[in-house]
């Protein structure tokens, strides 16, 4: 069995899957009598989007079994901060139809470090710088479904910075996600997904979502600004844009027709798996609906795992137990044209 240095990294996988799930496209209840709008993301040919993305997670760990690192770290704490460029490469005339973007790590910087000396804390580092000046491209559907992603074994051989950035994504085309037919103040709509990757089968990470008010976009980060010409940042409006508060709360269940809890790629290398994997989160993202972009997202995740691993031709266990608490914050810095 690996030491927990492994562990360590296979917790933070984990947290950064569970923590970076948004609500998806799903039904939802809402009142004909108040205005509906739809929030879908209006980008036009040659758009450029700069996001700041900070990242701060800490997790508790221990492991039990026939090898054990006395030395490994219990607790470990990462710091991710990014600017992420987001330029659209190609965009239909209407909103009906799919975007073609490109996302660009254009600034990185990354920390880690635990309760002892643990040597991928340095190259939890380095991985992140190398991702500096990188870029993926993706579709971008009405729906807020993305496809056709090319570049991604390029980014990063860690699937999960490509988890990561799939996940980013997400969080800031958002609006394109929402219920299709619009929205007004007091919406509702929920969505369920498995959770990629956990050790146990049949997670299910379920969001409720509701449209709760409108707020100056101001109080968000945001600078307000509308198309100004090639090249230049926006500039101010004469008032502060309104934008649409979306409160989603989200928690982990688990699937009561799945009495076997082991994952096939796990049975596949002989292995199985049981336990119990909890989480809850809570996220609240500010969007305009003068463009549908996502101008703020706020987002808090604590996860609770507790499971084992036991190896089936020889019966041996290892045991992991593991609490991650995260906070991430995604606000669009700037809206521009290129020339």
């Amino acid at each position: 069995m690996a030491g927990f240095r492994t562990r360590g990294r296979v917790l933070l996988l984990f947290g950064l899957a569970l923590g970076l799930c948004i609500a998806s496209s799903a039904s939802g209840k809402h009142s004909s009598k108040k205005e509906l709008i739809r929030l879908i993301p209006r980008y036009s040919t040659g758009q450029v989007l700069r996001y700041s993305v900070q990242l701060r997670m800490k997790t508790t760990a221990r492991a039990t079994g026939p090898i054990v690192d006395p030395e490994g770290a219990t607790r470990f704490s990462q710091s991710v901060n990014v600017i992420l460029r987001l330029e659209v490469i190609s965009v239909a005339g209407t909103t009906n139809e799919p975007a073609r973007l490109r996302a660009t790590y254009e600034t990185v910087a990354a920390s880690g470090k635990g309760d002892s000396f643990d040597p991928d804390a340095k190259a939890f580092e380095q991985e992140y710088q190398r991702l500096q000046g990188r870029s993926i491209e993706f579709t971008l559907h009405p729906n807020g479904r993305i496809t056709d992603i090319t570049g991604l074994e390029d980014v990063a051989t860690d699937p999960s910075r490509a988890l990561e950035l799939n996940q980013w994504l997400s969080q800031i085309t958002l609006g394109a996600s929402t219920p299709q037919r619009g929205i007004a103040i007091g919406a509702k709509w929920s969505s369920e997904q498995p959770v990629a990757g956990a050790p146990l089968a049949g997670v299910v990470w379920r969001t409720k979502s509701a449209y709760q008010r409108n707020e100056p976009c101001t109080l968000y980060g945001a600078n307000s600004r509308s198309d100004s010409g090639p090249g230049r940042p926006e500039a101010a409006s004469p008032a502060p844009e309104e934008c649409a508060i979306i409160l989603t709360r989200s928690g982990t269940r688990e699937r009561p027709s799945e009495r076997d809890r082991t994952p096939p790629v796990y049975e596949k290398n002989g292995l199985r798996t049981s336990g119990e994997w909890k989480g809850t989160g809570e996220t609240l993202t500010a969007i305009s609906p003068r463009t549908g972009m996502v101008v703020s997202v706020t987002q808090s995740i604590a996860t609770h795992m507790d499971f084992t691993v036991t190896a089936a031709a020889t019966g041996n266990r290892v045991r992991y137990i593991g609490d991650t608490q995260s906070q991430a914050q995604i606000t669009l810095l700037s809206v521009s044209r290129v020339p």
